[in-house]
C-alpha cells in the first residue's frame, strides 16, 4: 500500500476490522465542513465516479462460484473454514506485490494481482462468503520509496488475520485468538502496530485511490476520494494531511495551511504532519517558522525507527544532508539492525565528499548484516570504490 507527499510524506495505513461491522456510518458534507476547513468551491466531486462500499467488497457470480467450488470440496474433506481461505489465497499470491494497484475485490480476483490493500479487500470478500471473522493490523516495515511527478511515495504494509472461531471484544485482544495470518511479505524486522475499526479500514481504500490520482495530477479524483476517506474517518490525521496536499496542489496554500493547523491541534507530535507543514512554510520562504518546526521534530521521541527513516529519506531527497544525517542516526539509535540507515549515511557522506565517514557507516552496517548476498553488496561499497579508482587511473 502506498503513501505520498509533495516532497513530503502523507502516511497511508490500514488496521483491524471485524467483517460483521456492517456499513460504516458516514459523516455528511455539511458536518465535515463544520470541522475541517475544506475549500469545496474549488472542486467538483460530483463529477467523479466513486466506488461504493458495496462494490468494493463485491465479487461477480462467477467469481463467487469459483471460490465456493474450491471451498466446498475442502470443507467436505474436513478442512477448517479459515484455513481453506488461506490456502486458496496463498495459491494466488505470487503476483501480489509490495507496490501495485489498489483494486476492489472483483478486480483483484480477476487479475490475481495488486498491493496489500487489494489483498486485504479480497480476503474480506472471501471471508464474508465463508462466514469467517477477520481483522487487519498495520505492520511497520522498512519503507520502500519511489518518486513520481515530483511526489515521493512510500509504502506501509498490512497483515490480515482469519480467525478459527467467531471473535468478539476489543480489537487489541481478539488478534491473539487462534487463526492464520495472510501476509505475502513477512520479515523479522517488521514491527506490529495499531488496530483500526471497520470504517477506518474502508477509508484506507479511498486514500490509496486519492494518492494514485494525485500522482496522475487528477486533482478532482484525488479530492473526491480523499473527501470520501474523510467522511469515513473524520478523526484521521493522515487523511487531513492528504487533503492539505491536494489543496496545495490546487494552488490554495491558505486552506492547506488551515488544514495543517487543524490537524496539528489533534496530533501536535505527528512527524509526517510537521514535515509537510514545514515544507509548505519553506516554499513560502517563511524560514524562521519552518526551522522552528524542524527543531521541534528533532526533539520528538517517536519510538518508531521507520518514522525517522522516512524523514531521513525525505531530507536526503531535498538535499538537506545535515538533517538527513541526524535522522539516519536517530533511526540507528532506536534500531541498530536497520542497515538501510547506514547505507543512507553512506550515500549522504559520499555526496558531501566525506569518504572516510561513508566507509565507516558501511563498516557498521556489516555488523548487522548476516545474509551473504547483502554482505557482498556492502563490501563492494566499502572496498570496491578503491579498486574502481585504481582502474580509472
Amino acid at each position: 500500500m502506498r503513501s505520498l507527499a509533495v516532497l513530503i510524506f502523507v502516511f497511508m495505513v490500514v488496521g483491524c476490522s471485524n467483517h460483521h461491522g456492517g456499513q460504516a456510518k458516514q459523516v455528511n458534507q455539511k458536518n465535515a465542513a463544520q470541522t475541517l476547513p475544506i475549500a469545496y468551491h474549488l472542486f467538483n466531486p460530483q463529477t467523479v465516479d466513486i466506488t461504493s462500499e458495496q462494490a468494493l467488497f463485491s465479487l461477480s457470480a462467477a467469481q463467487q462460484q469459483q471460490f465456493l467450488d474450491y471451498y466446498n470440496k475442502a470443507l467436505a474433506k474436513g478442512d477448517d473454514k479459515h484455513k481453506i481461505i488461506s490456502d486458496y489465497l496463498l495459491s494466488k499470491l505470487s503476483n501480489f506485490t509490495y507496490y501495485g494497484e489498489t483494486h476492489t475485490a472483483s478486480q483483484a480476483m480477476a487479475s490475481l494481482e495488486g498491493n496489500c490493500m487489494s489483498l486485504a479487500i479480497l480476503t474480506t470478500a472471501l471471508a464474508r462468503l465463508a462466514d469467517v471473522d477477520l481483522a487487519f493490523r498495520e505492520v511497520l516495515t522498512l519503507p520502500v520509496f519511489e518518486k513520481q511527478n515530483n511526489l515521493v511515495l512510500s509504502s506501509i504494509h498490512v497483515q490480515t488475520k482469519l480467525f478459527a472461531a467467531p471473535s468478539e471484544g476489543r480489537l487489541s485482544s481478539i488478534f491473539a485468538n487462534a487463526g492464520v495470518v495472510i501476509d505475502y511479505f513477512p520479515d523479522s524486522s517488521n514491527i506490529k502496530s495499531r488496530y483500526l475499526k471497520y470504517h477506518q479500514f474502508v477509508a484506507m481504500y479511498y486514500k490509496n485511490i486519492a494518492t494514485d490520482a494525485l500522482v496522475a495530477s487528477d486533482l478532482e479524483t484525488a479530492f473526491a476520494n480523499a473527501l470520501t476517506a474523510y467522511q469515513y474517518d473524520p478523526a484521521s490525521v493522515e487523511v487531513m494531511n492528504l487533503l492539505a496536499v491536494v489543496h496545495r496542489r490546487k494552488g490554495d496554500e491558505y486552506t492547506a495551511e488551515q488544514i495543517y493547523k487543524y490537524a496539528m491541534n489533534r496530533a501536535p507530535n505527528n512527524l509526517s504532519l510537521l514535515s509537510n507543514y514545514a515544507t509548505l512554510l519553506s516554499i513560502q520562504q517563511r524560514t524562521k517558522e519552518a526551522n522552528s518546526l524542524h527543531e521541534k521534530m528533532a526533539k520528538l521521541e517517536d519510538p518508531n525507527p521507520y518514522s525517522w527513516l522516512d524523514q531521513a529519506y525525505l531530507a536526503q531527497q531535498q538535499g538537506n544532508y545535515q538533517q538527513a544525517i541526524a535522522f539516519f542516526n536517530r533511526t540507528i539509535e532506536l534500531a541498530p539492525y536497520v542497515n538501510q540507515a547506514y547505507v543512507g549515511l553512506y550515500q549522504v557522506y559520499m555526496a558531501k565528499g566525506h569518504e572516510a565517514r561513508a566507509k565507516n557507516a558501511i563498516a557498521k552496517a556489516l555488523d548487522w548484516t548476516y545474509k551473504q548476498s547483502e554482505r557482498r553488496k556492502l563490501k563492494y561499497k566499502l572496498y570496491g570504490r578503491n579498486k574502481a579508482s585504481g582502474i580509472n587511473q
